[in-house]
């Protein structure tokens, strides 16, 4: 091998290597509902070793009015970040959630849906980084 190609592998492997981690800092942020109604998911990482199987921890916060005010972990992996949360009183329901940027880690859009322990759908909604 040259010395030339050996400078290209390490440059190639170097802006791999930093572009990854960058994609992955990109899920952290604010994000607010595209529908209008005032719903904003705030999502952040948990400092906790990161899982075996994905890129990492994340608390999902969603602060609003009626069915936008509710707190979920979940793990992340590539493009998606799949966790839950349990309703409180009077109806307990646990449910999981499906965060999906729509366009690969740095995208300013994600869809998030919701569905109860059965598997029925809950609700559909689709949010923009702020």
């Amino acid at each position: 091998m040259t010395k030339t190609s050996i400078l290209h592998k390490t440059l190639l492997m170097t802006g791999l290597l930093l572009g990854s981690q960058t994609a992955l800092a990109q899920i952290e942020g604010v994000y607010k509902s595209d529908s209008g109604d005032d719903c904003i998911v705030t999502i952040s990482e948990i400092n906790i070793p990161v899982p075996k199987f994905g890129d990492g921890y994340y608390r999902i916060e969603s602060r609003g009015v009626a069915a936008c005010m509710w707190d979920g972990v979940g793990i992340s992996i590539s493009t998606n970040l799949t966790g839950g949360y349990v309703t409180l009183p009077p109806v307990h329901n646990r449910v999981s959630i499906n965060a999906k940027w729509l366009f690969g880690p740095t995208s300013p859009k994600i869809e998030i849906q919701q569905r109860n322990a059965a598997g029925e759908h809950l609700l559909t909604g689709t949010f923009t980084r702020q």
